[in-house]
């Protein structure tokens, strides 16, 4: 396998050649980065996207960009592997400059079978900070889509495998349930937060809580759904990009347009935008009755230096309840099989240049001989002749064109070629 002197590679197994083409994942988690640079990156999503845009068709033949606060990964259908890293690379660099060489090495990279294996663990839920994650799946579906007409053939079937096996996965195991979101690990937190003299709880109990939320986005709607189960009666919500109110037509929450007036009524704040124009900072606190701050946006929304508990995403996955190793084995299990059951598909693909060339030969044949058939024959006659050569025909190439997809995968389409040749001088193109 090619290694590239900046990265280390964590493919799990040796790619497959799949038509000379190297499936890449270059990308950082919370991990290898902080969420304040996971944010950074997550804003420069689209400069991201538009210069890798801007080579497809050159060093590589599709891209999807994936952007959460927890993970920043390019996925590339790359006609090499250095030149697609490269590529990613100069991607970030162009966007963040000054970021982009800070973390340089702290970029993991995945190819070939490794980059579509862990494409499928992303999307499951086994590489989150909170095991089984419900919304990272959504999250992937919304890069594949952001993609466009920007993706290969060959990574949207990976992308669109990812999200069947997920699928697979939250049916089959009991992984969905044991995996909670990054918010309700936030909010139980938040519950059991004490005084400093440990003589009560911080927050009233959930019915009586007041809870501003700052953003409307997946996880804003995550928060809703969590605190609606807990019994909340009184949330709000501030967005600075207008959209308080479509959000509220179908969540129950209010609109508040002043965050600084919801905020001093507030017990529980809880910023979910990651966008960024409106912070929680000391000024909007100065004279709230907030007692807790719970970050998911990476520390995007959230000023630093607070003078209120603030539980941050960092701090969630440490505290994060361990899921059932059973079902996080039986979900492991299942990417397994999923991956291999496309590698197997794709491999066969590569059977596709030697079967059109067979049967282009052999229709070239029967259209010959046809002409004349219909030159010195009755219409009927003529008819009858077409019919029983395209029947012979279609009966040679089954076994041939079966075999070629057997030999597809497992490698030795070259001696298929081969074959050909010698036999019918048949050249097939790669």
């Amino acid at each position: 396998m090619d290694e590239c002197p900046f990265f280390q590679d964590h493919s799990a197994t040796p790619p497959p050649v799949l038509s000379g083409v190297h499936m890449l994942c270059v990308g950082l988690s919370h991990r290898e980065a902080q969420p304040d640079q996971l944010a950074l990156l997550a804003d420069a999503e689209n400069q991201v996207r538009d210069y890798l845009t801007a080579h497809i068709g050159g060093e590589i033949e599709g891209m999807v960009v994936l952007a959460t606060c927890n993970r920043f990964e390019i996925y590339l259908d790359a006609n090499a592997f250095h030149s697609g890293v490269g590529i990613a690379m100069a991607a970030v660099n162009a966007a963040i400059p000054d970021l982009g060489h800070q973390l340089s090495e702290a970029f993991y990279c995945h190819s070939g079978a490794g980059a579509i294996e862990h494409l499928y663990r992303v999307s499951a839920g086994l590489e989150s900070m909170v095991v089984g994650e419900s919304e990272i799946a959504g999250q992937v579906k919304r890069a594949l889509k952001a993609a466009g007409t920007h993706i290969s053939p060959r990574l949207r079937r990976a992308f669109q495998g990812a999200l069947t096996s997920w699928k697979a996965i939250a049916s089959q195991t009991g992984l969905a349930a044991v995996g909670r979101s990054l918010a309700a690990v936030g909010l139980d937190m938040a519950a059991h937060e004490t005084t400093r003299d440990g003589s009560g709880l911080l927050l009233p109990p959930w019915a009586d809580t007041n809870v501003v939320i700052l953003g409307t986005g997946q996880y804003a709607g995550t928060v809703v759904a969590e605190l609606t189960r807990r019994g909340c009666q009184h949330m709000s919500v501030y967005s600075a990009s207008g959209n308080a109110t479509s959000f509220a037509a179908t969540h129950p929450v209010s609109v508040t347009e002043d965050l600084t007036a919801a905020v001093r009524d507030a017990d529980l704040v809880v910023a979910a935008s990651g966008s960024g124009p409106a912070k929680v900072d000391v000024g909007i606190l100065q004279d709230s009755a907030a007692h807790v701050v719970v970050d998911l946006s990476g520390g995007v929304d959230v000023a630093p230096d607070l003078p209120v508990r603030v539980i941050g995403l960092e701090e969630i996955g440490d505290h994060a309840p361990p899921a059932c190793q059973d079902s996080v084995d039986q979900a492991e299990a299942l990417v397994v099989s999923s991956v291999a059951a496309l590698l197997q598909d794709e491999l066969g693909r590569g059977a596709a240049p030697a079967i059109t060339a067979m049967r282009s030969y052999v229709t070239d044949i029967i259209d010959a001989e046809l002409a004349r058939a219909r030159s010195i024959y009755p219409p009927e006659v003529a008819a009858a002749v077409e019919w029983s050569l395209h029947r012979v025909s279609s009966a040679l190439l089954h076994h041939p064109s079966v075999a070629a997809a057997e030999l597809a995968r497992i490698g030795r389409m070259a001696e298929y070629h081969q074959a050909l040749e010698t036999l019918f001088g048949i050249q097939v193109e790669s």
